[in-house]
């Protein structure tokens, strides 16, 4: 009983230290996706891991305003983002 009591215990401390390294590393994203230091497209790139969404194409996208204020990118620099990626994918 003694040792199932210390596997709980480190299944428990485990399980923490896993919440608290991914909470870690979710603030760590959420400062980069902010970051002068990080490039726009880095950015875009964290931002769209963070919520599991892709960057619209469309560049009157209503959601564009919301990366805009998440990311501290001007809607200039999401069009250019979005124009660049354009430009990869065509022939």
């Amino acid at each position: 009983m003694i040792k199932q009591d210390y596997l709980v215990q480190d299944y428990r401390a485990l399980a923490e230290r896993r919440r608290l390294e991914a909470e870690q590393e979710r603030n760590q994203a959420l400062a980069d996706q902010c970051s002068p230091e990080r490039t726009p497209e880095a950015r875009v790139r964290i931002w769209e891991r963070l919520h599991q969404l892709r960057l619209p194409k469309a560049p009157a996208h209503a959601i564009l305003l919301q990366v805009s204020q998440q990311t501290g990118l001007q809607l200039a620099e999401l069009h250019e983002v979005q124009r660049l990626r354009a430009a990869a994918i065509a022939p």
